[in-house]
């Protein structure tokens, strides 16, 4: 994707219209007072590690513990990394971590309840350690490379985000763009809170009695959006969606949650400020989703 930010519709006012196409959004990787949970995509394995080690240096600033996750050499990248005292001294007390994505993930697929329960070994650990959390970087490109193994995962993204925001953990997931092309990348982003400038134009994940959804909905994303919502995990019943962050939404991105809704006989409640929603789900008969405009 690689676009430039561009939140309005043209006329200079952010809403909805049949023919509009985004010209992008920017997305901060880590906002404050949000999951703990963002996408990199990097074209070079060097800068993800250095953006990783930062990442992970400034957990332990804040007392966490930490790990790395890479498809390298375990053995090598620990030795490049006692070139930073700092993170010596951590590896060398156990605060600091790296693994194999194997190691990590396991190499026969991953089982998502193991990992679960896993994570919350590790963290409960660090914190009978005294550690203020657990902080993970982690290179999941080849978890996702085949497409069988890639569908499993990003349901997975989906399911640790929901898990991650009511626990002290944060995890970075990067993935490597000379590897995966340009839409897997974004159906991977895209169920991220947060996600690096041009990965995706907008983000769908778990929130408080129902998903969150913020960015732009068009004609150049919503084959990606109705991907994100079948991989989407939620409760039973009504499926609630607070797209209060939503900038612009098209027919197109409608007609997904209707079929979504009626493939698992229920409703979408959409809460938006976007008012001409609520007359475009009227126009287009609609019957499975209801606008609830706020502000």
């Amino acid at each position: 994707m690689h676009r430039q930010a561009g939140p309005t519709n043209g006329s200079g006012r952010i809403g909805i219209d049949c023919d509009h196409e985004a010209a992008g959004v920017t997305s901060a990787a880590l906002l404050p007072g949000r999951s703990g949970h963002t996408c990199w995509a990097y074209d070079d394995p060097a800068l993800f590690e250095a953006r990783a080690r930062e990442f992970l240096l400034a957990g332990l600033a804040a007392g966490d513990r930490v790990r790395y996750v890479t498809p390298e050499s375990v053995p090598v990248v620990v030795e490049r990394w006692r070139d930073v005292p700092r993170l010596r001294d951590a590896l060398r007390t156990g605060v600091a971590e790296v693994c194999s994505v194997d190691d990590m993930y396991g190499s026969d697929g991953l089982d998502v309840e193991a990992q679960l329960t896993s994570y919350t070994a590790m963290l409960e650990a660090a914190l009978a350690d005294g550690h203020t959390g657990w902080r993970v970087a982690a290179d999941g490109t080849p978890l996702v490379i085949d497409p069988v193994r890639r569908e499993g995962f990003a349901r997975y993204e989906h399911l640790v985000d929901r898990y991650l925001r009511t626990r002290p953990m944060s995890a970075v997931c990067g993935y490597d763009r000379t590897r995966l092309d340009e839409e897997t990348i974004e159906e991977l982003a895209c169920l991220h809170p947060t996600s690096d400038p041009g990965t995706s134009l907008f983000h769908l994940y778990p929130g408080d009695g129902g998903l969150v959804l913020d960015g732009e909905l068009d004609a150049s994303n919503h084959g990606v959006f109705a991907t994100a919502l079948r991989r989407a995990d939620h409760d039973p019943g009504d499926l609630v969606i607070h797209a209060e962050g939503l900038r612009f939404i098209d027919y197109r991105s409608l007609l997904h949650l209707h079929r979504h809704a009626a493939s698992h006989h229920r409703q979408v409640v959409l809460r938006t400020s976007l008012a001409p929603a609520s007359r475009l789900v009227a126009l287009l008969g609609l019957s499975r989703v209801r606008v609830e405009v706020t502000g």
